[in-house]
């Protein structure tokens, strides 16, 4: 049983969600599992499939429209040498219609009830992000980053969404929260060997409730991994395949 505390924080946060339905299934990029990743599709897809928010990633077209892909580069995705921050929206809209902007992933969450979990990549996305959030009153929402600097500006600046600090393997969570003022660790651990469930021990698990932080996991698609965390007391879990996590999940 997923402790009240956790619960709470997802309810400071803002967050539509019942404690039975924690940990939330966070579609990584949507359902990229199954379809293009960071599509309209995909998120759909995702939402059907009983995801309750969508990991995205955010990029600056040329003349400042906030766009939703992990890359630059649209080549390993769309085979196309082409660069978002060199095109004006219209022309990425022309060459490559599949690139969604984040004004039209929001407005889908919206619709579906999903919540968003942004990764801000490109500088500069995260205050268009919270101000499309704000104008829709959209609180069903995190905004995060490797970037320690880029959640620190959007603390500093009185944002009041949830802020996430994302944390590569060897890295102390909790001094990188503490540099970003971030509201919830998300440990990208899925390469740490064969059980990176083992590192999320009673120790971090503590310090991160003394620091009344959230805790969120990697994206995660191996069936016996997904049988262990969803046992452990953090506020979503990503996933490739919300189908395969949900299934797992009602089986533990």
């Amino acid at each position: 049983m997923i402790p009240a505390y956790v619960h709470e924080l997802a309810l400071r946060y803002g967050w539509p969600v019942t404690a039975a339905e924690l940990p939330m299934t966070i579609g990584h990029r949507g359902a990229s599992g199954h379809r293009r990743e960071n599509t309209l599709a995909a998120f759909q897809l995702a939402a059907d499939m009983g995801a309750r928010m969508w990991e995205l990633d955010t990029q600056l077209t040329a003349d400042g429209i906030c766009v939703v892909s992990h890359d630059d580069h649209l080549q390993r995705l769309f085979g196309q040498d082409l660069y978002i921050s060199k095109l004006s929206f219209a022309e990425l809209r022309a060459a490559v219609p599949d690139v969604p902007s984040f004004a039209e992933v929001a407005a889908l969450g919206r619709q579906t009830r999903c919540g968003l979990y942004v990764e801000l990549k490109a500088a500069g996305t995260g205050q268009l992000v919270w101000q499309e959030l704000l104008a829709n009153e959209q609180r069903f929402a995190c905004l995060g980053s490797f970037d320690v600097a880029q959640v620190r500006e959007l603390r500093d600046s009185g944002c009041d969404y949830p802020l996430s600090v994302l944390v590569r393997v060897g890295h102390d969570p909790h001094a990188l929260a503490d540099r970003a003022g971030a509201d919830i660790i998300h440990l990208c651990w899925e390469k740490a060997g064969a059980r990176p469930q083992d590192l999320v021990d009673a120790a971090l698990i503590a310090r991160a409730r003394a620091d009344g932080r959230g805790i969120v996991l990697w994206h995660e698609e191996r069936p016996d991994i997904i049988a262990d965390i969803v046992m452990l007391p953090v506020l979503g879990i990503c996933t490739d395949l919300p189908d395969l996590f949900q299934n797992q999940a009602k089986a533990s």
